[in-house]
């Protein structure tokens, strides 16, 4: 069998994989017959603020970024989802931001981040939309509409939430600001997806 006929069968018989982590940390090693890996994070959605007599801010929407890189069966991909950013309770004050999600290889090489979105304040205004960097595309978050999250960043990213104590979407949406009295919601988890490919 030719070089070019074998590889046409290897990629005739390779079924697309996607395989997603929500949660947790580890290593992703590339199935045999797959030649190209498409990798995009969602960082997690940032904690509403809380703010018991006024407008409190929703939390941000986390980053988006994708890569596709050319490999081959038997590499390892590292990763770590980030934790989600935890609403304001019992005081009033602001949410704490999403941590970021990572993607690392030596070989391919690659380093994906994807930031998750910031804390929203006690006061309505505006917070930060979690950045992302390493990839063929990295968009910013969503940033808070008064006490509405952000969403997370296009294409994966979910909406935020409303006035708290509502969650974030998943992935990546931030919490709803706990205006006039709720708590601040918490951000919506991050996401990994690895989706691998023939061609």
């Amino acid at each position: 069998m030719s070089g070019a006929t074998l590889a046409a069968a290897t990629a005739a018989t390779f079924t697309t994989t996607v395989v997603n982590f929500t949660t947790g940390s580890g290593s992703q090693v590339v199935p045999a017959g797959a030649n190209f890996v498409d990798i995009e994070l969602v960082g997690p959605g940032g904690g509403g603020g809380k703010q018991g007599a006024g407008n409190a801010g929703g939390g941000g929407g986390g980053g988006y970024c994708k890569k596709t890189a050319a490999v081959s069966g038997g590499q390892t991909f590292s990763y770590a989802v980030g934790s989600v950013g935890v609403g304001r309770t019992a005081t009033n004050g602001v949410g704490t931001a999403g941590t970021a999600c990572t993607v690392t290889s030596a070989a391919p090489v690659v380093s994906l981040t994807a930031n998750g979105g910031g804390g929203g304040t006690s006061n309505g205004a505006a917070t930060t939309g979690g950045t992302a960097s390493g990839g063929d595309t990295n968009t910013t978050g969503g940033v808070n509409s008064s006490d509405l999250g952000g969403s997370g960043a296009a294409p994966l990213g979910a909406a935020g939430g409303a006035t708290g104590p509502t969650v974030g979407g998943s992935p990546g949406g931030g919490g709803g600001g706990g205006s006039s009295g709720p708590n601040g919601g918490d951000g919506g988890p991050g996401l990994i997806r690895f989706t691998f490919r023939a061609a």
